[in-house]
């Protein structure tokens, strides 16, 4: 398993939702947090693990609340557009449609 490219451990918390930070600087709580590969399926969810694509996020932005990224069509393309941009500026847009063939950024 790849170091996430997408959440970086952030001081005093080892894991936050991702999700959650994006829309407050305070404190957050580091319980009841899932793994999220942010490109997903069988074949892409092992990519994602291998280049670092996945992050924590909440029960609510997981699975549970309307925004969650299992229920939600605009949260889903919003992570994969995250995880395209912060591998294009490790790598490149070249090595990003080589491995995962699609391009999230320009719809």
């Amino acid at each position: 398993m790849a170091k996430s490219i997408i959440q970086a451990k952030t001081g005093k918390l080892d894991r936050e939702c991702f999700l959650c930070r994006l829309n407050t600087t305070a404190e957050l709580p580091h319980t009841g947090l899932d793994k999220h590969h942010f490109m997903h399926g069988t074949a892409n969810r092992r990519l994602a693990e291998k280049w670092g694509l996945w992050g924590y996020l909440c029960k609510f932005h997981h699975q549970d609340g309307p925004e969650a990224v299992h229920k939600n069509d605009e949260t889903d393309l919003f992570l994969k557009q995250v995880a395209q941009g912060r591998f294009e500026k490790l790598y490149s847009h070249e090595k990003w449609m080589e491995v995962f063939g699609k391009n999230y950024l320009v719809l």
